[in-house]
């Protein structure tokens, strides 16, 4: 098989990667609400209108109502992309898995940090209750995390659909807040592992993916040259986020990977890939209440 026949194969492995194994996956739009993508980014999202309830009547019995589906076109804001060029082997097999290891460990160290870390500035931005406070006290995480659950049961939603995503200094808080009260009953096996808090899913974020604002580097300029992200001028560090998914839909579409075998690349002696995503997150405007976050209390 020519390698360029893996193309096809290779950007559909890495769409089932990053739709898998970002920490924001819980909030990944249905599928069967996208519609078609075009190479310039740009997609269709479902909308469905439909009236509600009405008094039933037992003579003339239902009143009519009526549901409206269309489709949106919607600009997706990030259009990031990168050039490797993998050197020649004599086998083609081994040519293939070597670009198959390679594009898979880019997406997994380098796309779905960036995605993940795009995504909750994102959030933080559009959050409906935003607090700010340093949790170094040992209860001071359980009670920020109680706070945040009020705010949230107060716009009536269910604990248990919602997610809490917080950084390994707050959990680790958390759980030793958690042993403190902890009381041993009898045939209880203590375990200080916990994936729920008050039913919330727990998602442990890495410190670096976990900022208000982030900066998107342009790969080219400025010292940017390795590319990715960093914590934005004026971005804080965010201690937890409580989000209810129904609040935002996350959307990624990898574009069909190019590529170029050495005996056409005209740079190297070398196999050449060009990668390319468009990404966004969606955050509802009337649901922007379902979105708490707790940052620090300075950048």
């Amino acid at each position: 098989m020519a390698l360029g026949d893996y193309v096809t194969k290779y950007t559909e492995r890495l769409d089932k990667i990053i739709e898998r194994e970002t920490l924001t996956s819980d909030l990944n739009m249905n599928g069967d609400l996208l519609g078609e993508f075009s190479d310039s980014g740009e997609i269709k999202v479902a909308t469905i209108a439909m009236d509600g309830l009405a008094n039933y009547d037992r003579e003339t019995g239902f009143v009519k109502g009526s549901v409206t589906t269309g489709w949106e076109t919607y600009k997706l804001r990030h259009d990031r992309g990168r050039e490797f060029d993998i050197d020649a082997v004599d086998d083609e097999e081994r040519a293939a898995i070597v670009s198959a290891n390679v594009m898979a460990e880019f997406e997994r160290t380098k796309v779905i940090p960036e995605v993940d870390a795009v995504r909750f500035a994102t959030l933080a931005e559009n959050a409906g209750n935003t607090v700010a406070a340093d949790l170094t006290a040992q209860d001071a995480a359980y009670k920020a995390v109680a706070e945040a659950e009020v705010a949230m049961e107060d716009l009536g939603a269910d604990l248990s659909r919602c997610i809490l995503y917080c950084t390994s200094a707050v959990k680790r808080l958390l759980r030793e807040n958690q042993k403190q009260n902890y009381r041993l009953e009898q045939g209880q096996n203590p375990n200080e592992k916990f994936l729920t808090w008050d039913e919330m899913k727990i998602v442990t974020v890495p410190s670096a993916r976990f900022a208000s604002k982030v900066t998107l580097n342009d790969g080219k300029t400025g010292g940017q040259e390795a590319g990715g992200f960093a914590k934005a001028e004026g971005g804080k560090a965010i201690n937890f986020m409580v989000v209810h998914p129904s609040a935002a839909a996350a959307i990624q579409r990898h574009k069909k990977l190019r590529y170029f075998a050495p005996d056409v690349n005209q740079d190297k002696d070398a196999h050449k890939w060009q990668f390319r995503l468009f990404h966004d997150l969606l955050v509802y405007e009337n649901k922007r209440g379902l979105i708490y976050c707790h940052t620090a209390a300075a950048a």
